[in-house]
Formats: C-alpha cells, structure tokens, sequence
C-alpha cells in the first residue's frame, strides 16, 4: 500500500530509525545517545510494545498538529498528533485513515499489558497472585482491543505529503 510506511522486525533498528534526527544533530550512534540520555527510551520502547500488539492491517502514524486542528472538532490545549488506525484506501495524493485512536492512550494499555505478562512469568504457577494478574491481563486485552477513546480521525483524507511517519512491526 503506502510507499511512506516503514516495517521493523528488531528493536534496535527500530529506535536507530526513530531517533535519526537526533543522533544525526548530535553525531552519534544509538548506544551514545542512549549513554547520554538524548532520547527517551522509554517511550520508544512503549511504542515498541505498542507495535507489537497491533493487528497486521494497523499503523501508528504521527501528524503534523496543524493537520489534527485542521481534521478534528478537538479544543484540548494540547492535541494527539500519534494515533493508530488503518489505511483503507488511498490516491496518488491522499491517504484514507479509518477506526483511529489516539496513540499515547493505547502505548500505555500496550505497557501495562507488557508488564502484567513479565509479572505474571514471574509469579508461582498456584498462587492467587497469579490469578489476579491474568484477570487484570485480560482486563487491558479487552481496553485496548475495544479502544474505548472517541475515534479523532475517523475516515479522514490525510495528505502524503504531510504524513510525518507511518510504521508497524513485522516478527
């Protein structure tokens, strides 16, 4: 479909892409920029988590703020410019972006689902612990496959040209 998207199998060549500007600013290579905390790993590694738990046809897709002032009825001081939806159709021009919701919202289900599961790999198989855990897990399963947030791009037309990035994870 979009020439623009770009897939990523491992994490680190993940956040090398992420982070190009800055270690292209600052001249340096990932391991640096992490070492001197240029870059916010943990947020790169929430979107990782998030990608990972994306169904095949999802992208996370970033926009410029004036696009989402321009496509949505939203008076928040400060706007979702991340969002994950699906690419439905699109023009030589355009983009039809369908079912979205806001990025940040799901990063932070996507990292608690994340750290239900290591908890629960580090729990004794009988105990009640345990059982609590998988019930909060399948709990986060349920809020980020309803997506409970109010769609803000429903089947909107967004340019090419001001796509920013487009990505998804490929195992």
């Amino acid at each position: 479909m979009v020439d623009a998207i770009r897939t990523y199998a491992d994490y680190d060549t993940f956040a090398r892409r992420w982070h190009s500007e800055t270690l292209r600013d600052h001249g340096v290579a990932l391991e640096t920029a992490r070492e001197r905390s240029l870059i916010s790993e943990q947020d790169t590694h929430r979107l990782w988590q998030l990608l990972g738990l994306l169904d095949e046809a999802d992208v996370f897709i970033q926009l410029p703020e004036w696009l989402v002032d321009e496509k949505t009825d939203d008076v928040r001081e400060r706007l979702a410019t991340a969002f994950v939806g699906r690419i439905s159709r699109e023009t030589e021009e355009a983009v039809l972006f369908k079912n979205s919701s806001p990025g940040r919202r799901l990063m932070q289900i996507a990292h608690k689902i994340h750290s239900l599961e290591h908890g629960i790999e580090n729990t004794a198989v009988d105990s009640d612990r345990r059982e609590r855990l998988n019930d909060m897990l399948q709990e986060e399963h349920r809020r980020f496959e309803k997506r409970d947030d109010a769609p803000y791009l429903s089947d909107e037309w967004l340019p090419k040209s001001q796509l920013i990035s487009i990505v998804q994870r490929r195992e």
